[in-house]
């Protein structure tokens, strides 16, 4: 190797870093919109419990992102840190507590979208349209635009797993695969909304009544 070789060689390092960060950051990313599809595919599938797994997530995931900034570490500290430190529990929960008019106004629009096409002359179950502004509500909570921490904090998880490569890929298999399922489930599947039957009654005759209605107006 010659002298100019020898200099050249390290100048490279930082570039081929960059490189591996660049690659690690897009993965995580990927895997974190993972997380989300399949939080939202249970929640169009499972409504009530989807929304308190999607609540409960959220505010996890803020916890972590608290502790985080303020203690460095490895991948368990990552996951189990936040439960250390109850104050940041509590704070995690008021950030997702703020989010939710901003999840309801998406749990109320997104119904009346799918209902809507009605207008040319396609019949929505009124469950079916309730169920997926759940999905959206749920999705709001995690990812939607203006809502950064949660999935800054998956990625961050998910940069510490790519220590681990082998670890890192069985993970992004497990990822694909729920993933899939759950979007499967929540095209396929007919959505439940146990335990709460009230409410499920009466969220199906107010989109019904929509639904007739955009009928009406186009008839």
């Amino acid at each position: 190797m010659t002298s100019d070789e020898t200099h050249a060689a390290p100048l490279l390092r930082p570039a081929d870093d960059q490189a591996a960060d660049a690659v690690i950051e897009g993965w995580s990313r990927l895997f974190a919109y993972l997380v989300v599809a399949i939080v939202v595919g249970f929640t169009v599938v499972l409504p009530f419990f989807g929304l308190l797994l999607a609540i409960a997530t959220a505010s996890y995931l803020r916890a972590g992102d608290l502790h985080a900034r303020r203690h460095a570490g490895g991948l368990l500290r990552l996951l189990a840190g936040p439960l250390t430190v109850p104050l940041d529990l509590l704070r995690g929960t008021g950030g997702t507590l703020v989010s939710l008019p901003y999840a309801a106004v998406f749990a109320v629009v997104v119904p009346m979208l799918v209902m809507s096409v009605a207008a040319v002359g396609v019949e929505v179950a009124p469950l079916v349209g309730a169920a997926w502004g759940a999905g959206a509500a749920a999705y709001v909570m995690l990812a939607a635009p203006g809502i950064r921490v949660p999935r800054r904090q998956l990625m961050r998880i998910f940069a510490a797993l790519a220590a681990e490569p082998r670890r890192f890929a069985i993970t992004g298999v497990l990822l694909c695969a729920l993933s899939l399922g759950a979007v499967a489930g929540a095209i396929v599947l007919q959505p439940r909304f146990s335990p709460v039957y009230e409410l499920k009654n009466s969220i199906a005759q107010q989109l019904s009544q929509f639904q007739h209605s955009v009928r009406r107006s186009v008839s």
